[in-house]
């Protein structure tokens, strides 16, 4: 009996049912390793009696997306998978996945011709939500500290009409993490109350805190910030025409007719494409404004499939060296709708067709 249980304990079937990583007693279908040298995780979650998805990540970057899935099936304890693709499309190399409670190896399915490898091959050890956790408050504090890096380098390096706009996004920074992150994480359910202890005593630490799912978010969202920093407006041009982004999925395109008006069309994807919207409007000339190196442009733009309280919105414009501010005010809000246009967006050149 004890020869058969050390036999189960080190399948990959006793590891998908024992809930390697999990948030208390009850078994999740899911496991996690990593690759400390690499900086890689490894997630095999059980889809269905035999089907598994395996995901890994790269984290060399604090905060990085970088991300490739694969989907494929377990049979005697091997998992053998390829990288998931849309229909009709080549699935690539094919893959294995074996070991024991500790440890998972990646390795190439045998017979292939010519297999490819998109950085998943190596060995993953195990490690605990614990362990995980702790990894994840690691990134995002390194993300952190390369974000306050880069506003100190870019108020140093930026031109000098671009000099204050660090400042300015600092002080905007709070704000724009709240809303992303009420799109990108929702807090997992609290735990039931013990017993011996039926109401919270108040000094626990919340339960985001406690979830490495929290940080890693928080790490994501604030790599968005660093990299926004990091790159210079490259200004070519002083007048309204160009396209602007703001890092976190915002986009503004503009160009100026001959008599002085603007045609803005303003578009977004939050975190997520359910949070996504669109707005598109012309500014008359005459709210055309320019004193010194800023110009300024304002109108009410009507936001298209929205309930009629909704539909109006004034869009103030703002535009100085590399960057453009956009300001938003609605008489109501959409309901259930997460997404935003205010920001700083930085500028680049309208794109030449051919």
């Amino acid at each position: 009996m004890q020869t058969h249980l050390q036999s189960l304990q080190g399948s990959v079937l006793a590891l998908l049912l024992a809930a390697v990583c999990v948030h208390g007693a009850e078994p999740l279908t899911t496991a996690c390793y990593y690759d400390e040298e690499g900086m890689r995780y490894l997630t095999l979650r059980q889809t269905s009696a035999t089907g598994v998805e395996v995901t890994t990540r790269w984290a060399s970057e604090p905060g990085s997306t970088g991300v490739w899935t694969g989907q494929g099936n377990r049979k005697d304890n091997v998992i053998t998978f390829a990288a998931v693709v849309d229909e009709g499309q080549d699935r690539g190399s094919y893959f294995i996945a074996k070991g024991g409670e500790s440890k998972m190896e990646v390795l190439f399915k045998p017979g292939q011709k010519m297999p490819q490898d998109p950085g998943i091959l190596g060995s993953y050890r195990r490690v605990s939500e614990e362990k995980r956790l702790q990894l994840a408050r690691k990134e995002a504090q390194a993300a952190e500290e390369r974000l306050s890096t880069a506003l100190k380098e870019a108020a140093h390096n930026w031109p000098g009409v671009d000099k204050t706009v660090p400042a300015d996004w600092k002080a905007r920074w709070p704000a724009l993490l709240g809303r992303w992150m009420k799109i990108a994480y929702q807090t997992p359910e609290p735990a039931k109350a013990r017993p011996a202890q039926p109401f919270p005593s108040g000094k626990e630490t919340p339960a985001a805190e406690k979830d490495s799912q929290y940080w890693l978010k928080l790490a994501q969202a604030t790599a968005a910030a660093y990299g926004f920093l990091q790159q210079e407006a490259v200004l070519k041009s002083s007048s309204w025409d160009g396209e602007y982004d703001d890092g976190f999925g915002g986009h503004v395109s503009i160009r100026q007719a001959k008599d002085g008006k603007l045609r803005v069309n303003l578009s977004c994807t939050r975190v997520i494409e359910g949070q996504g919207a669109d707005l598109a409007g012309q500014v008359p000339a005459e709210a055309v404004k320019k004193s010194g190196e800023e110009s300024t442009a304002q109108a009410v733009f009507s936001e298209a499939d929205v309930p009629d309280n909704a539909k109006d919105v004034n869009v103030t414009l703002r535009r100085k060296g590399g960057f453009l501010w956009v300001e938003i005010r609605r008489k109501a809000s959409p309901p259930g709708s997460l997404s935003w246009f205010d920001g700083i967006y930085r500028w680049s050149a309208v794109p030449v067709d051919g």
